[in-house]
Parts: structure tokens; C-alpha cells; sequence
């Protein structure tokens, strides 16, 4: 899920991106590209379409929030596609969490975010109650680093241990599938991050 480009990101930084951010590279749960359309209509930041691989953003929407925010909203909304979420109906806390790390990992994976920018971001998705209705819910509070840190600690690959193989056995799995995958490229460590993902309805270490 290389989840999105900022057209503008090398030649300006965010400041001068905000006003040209495109998104592209979104696939869903079997591969397929998700569709990334600007929709100044939309009265939400970011929103996906049921029924069909798209994902609609209005750049307008919360005119308050960094651009690093909307990326990470519409890294979120990506997640929920590559994560093979549901789209529509209402949404577990627990799958809203899941979305924020998996979009957080794909950022830093990317370098379209820096580690150091964490803290910013999450001081910038604080809600009121009425903005959200406008982004990707339900309301929560966002505990980026606790990702970033789960996200490191998934990529080291014990020996397995008589307290948790079936975990281990799982996640190197999905290692020697991501060491298999040729050329490498953002689509193999967003495959292994949802292989890994899934490890921990195994026997957790």
C-alpha cells in the first residue's frame, strides 16, 4: 500500500503541498488499485465509496488541519481497504486502531512522514465533536508512537520458543514470503504487514 505522493513534497515541503496533493498507489485486500478522487463536494476530509475500490477527499474540508493530517486521514481510509475492512455500517474502535497504525507504517515505510513529526501529528487529530462527522470515525483518541512502536517490534523474527509457535511459525512465514518477493517494493511490505497482522489471532508472544 504505497498509500500516497505528494506531488509537490520534494520541490516545497508541506507548506507548498497542501494546495497540490495528489494521492495514488492505494490497493485494496486482493491487489486491486483503489481509485483516489478529489470530490470538492464531499463535506468529509476523506471518505470511501461502498461498493466500489474508490476513495473520495476534498482538500477544503477542516481547512485548520497540517497537510501532514489529511495524508495520514487518507492513509487511514487506504487501510481499511488493503486491511479488507468493511466500508460501510458502523465501525469498531478496535478496526479504526487497526487502520491508523497499518496507514502510520505504510507513511514512515514511504518517507512521506518523518518519525520526529509524530507528536505534531497527533496534537493535529484532536476533534471537536462536530468535526468528527467530517473524518474517519469512531472518535478515539490516536496513540501513534504505541503504533510505530508495535510496528518495529513485528519485524523482528524470533527463534521460536516453545511458549509461542505458532506465532512464530507465522510471522516467518510472511518473512520468507516478503524475501521472495521480487522486485521489492512497497506492495511486498504492505503484503507482509497484513500477513503479520494476522499472526496475532495465533498464539500471541
Amino acid at each position: 500500500m504505497l498509500v500516497a505522493v505528494l506531488a509537490q513534497l520534494c520541490a516545497g515541503g508541506w507548506a507548498q503541498a497542501q494546495e497540490q496533493t495528489t494521492y495514488h498507489g492505494c490497493t485494496d485486500a486482493d491487489g486491486r488499485a483503489v481509485a483516489a478522487v478529489s470530490d470538492p463536494a464531499l463535506d468529509r476530509v476523506v471518505a470511501s465509496r461502498p461498493g466500489a475500490p474508490e476513495i473520495r477527499y476534498n482538500e477544503s474540508a477542516l481547512p485548520r488541519l497540517q497537510p501532514e493530517t489529511r495524508l495520514f486521514l487518507f492513509a487511514h481510509e487506504c487501510a481499511r481497504h488493503n486491511l479488507g475492512q468493511p466500508l460501510a455500517g458502523a465501525r469498531s474502535e478496535a478496526d479504526a486502531r487497526r487502520a491508523d497504525c497499518h496507514g502510520l507504517a505504510s507513511l514512515l515505510r514511504s518517507g512521506l512522514l518523518d518519525a520526529a513529526r509524530i507528536d505534531a501529528l497527533e496534537r493535529d487529530l484532536k476533534f471537536a465533536d462536530g468535526e468528527w462527522e467530517r473524518v474517519p470515525g469512531p472518535p478515539r483518541a490516536f496513540a501513534l508512537r504505541a503504533c510505530a512502536a508495535e510496528t518495529a517490534a513485528r519485524r523482528i523474527l524470533t527463534r521460536p520458543t516453545p511458549a509461542q509457535p505458532e506465532w512464530n511459525a507465522c510471522v516467518r512465514g510472511c518473512g520468507a514470503r516478503l524475501r521472495a518477493c521480487a522486485p521489492r517494493t512497497a506492495a511486498c511490505e504492505d503484503a507482509y504487514e497484513r500477513c503479520a497482522s494476522l499472526c496475532d489471532f495465533r498464539s500471541p508472544p
